[in-house]
């Protein structure tokens, strides 16, 4: 691989070597062409090697590390070459803190805001995170590297994290985590119209929980 990678750069550098001696323009264009043949043959390497992980027959032993690092690497290097916005996006998720940092949060749109609180001593916490993420990217606005907003969606969602807004939480009479609230946006008071108790639950029962509480609102 290493030596397929160092085609294009090699090629240009000696045609351009080249050029220079003998003034011949036409040897230009062709370390071009070696330049898009090169990287042509790189792309086809990196298909071909994520394919044969995928599709290889299985020999009845487990996959070792190696093996799972292998694929990895194949398919990051793939999207580093050919790219993929939609693995660039992710949920938009603030951080809440303090009570003002709250209001401000609330009252900044008129979407429905879902908050989730959690301590990073819970391990129920830690399962959830990838629930709420997930729910997040699915009903929430996305955002690409940049940090820009590249879709709207139907609801805001933040985070309240425990140990740095202890009297935050107290305020809310949470005592339990991970918990979900879900608030009316735009307004001035903090009212909320949803809490959901998010210990052991599935990603369907929370959606489901959500879009009762979105039906309830629009009536």
């Amino acid at each position: 691989m290493a030596a397929v990678c160092c085609l294009p750069a090699f090629g240009l550098r000696y045609g351009r070597a080249i050029a220079g001696r003998k003034g011949d323009r036409q040897l230009i264009g062709t370390t071009a062409t070696m330049q898009t043949n090169g990287f042509a043959i790189l792309i086809s390497l990196c298909i071909s090697l994520i394919l044969s992980d995928a599709f290889s027959p299985c020999s009845g032993a487990p996959s070792t590390r190696a093996s799972v690092r292998r694929k990895k690497s194949n398919l990051s290097l793939f999207r580093e070459l050919v790219g993929d916005d939609e693995e660039d996006l992710r949920a938009a998720i603030s951080t809440i803190v303090k009570q003002d940092g709250l209001e401000k949060f609330l009252q900044s749109d008129k979407r429905l805001c879902v908050i989730k609180l959690y301590a990073p001593f819970c391990k129920a916490c830690k399962a959830f995170g990838v629930k709420f993420r997930r729910l997040a990217l699915e009903r929430g606005d996305r955002i690409n590297a940049a940090g820009e907003v590249v879709h709207t969606g139907m609801a805001r969602f933040g985070e309240i994290e425990y140990s740095s807004n202890i009297k935050l939480c107290k305020y809310l009479n949470v005592k339990k985590f991970p918990t979900v609230l879900i608030y009316r946006g735009g307004r001035d008071d903090d009212q909320r119209i949803g809490e959901i108790d998010c210990r052991n639950i599935s990603i369907e029962k929370l959606l489901s929980e959500m879009d009762q509480v979105m039906e309830t609102v629009k009536q």
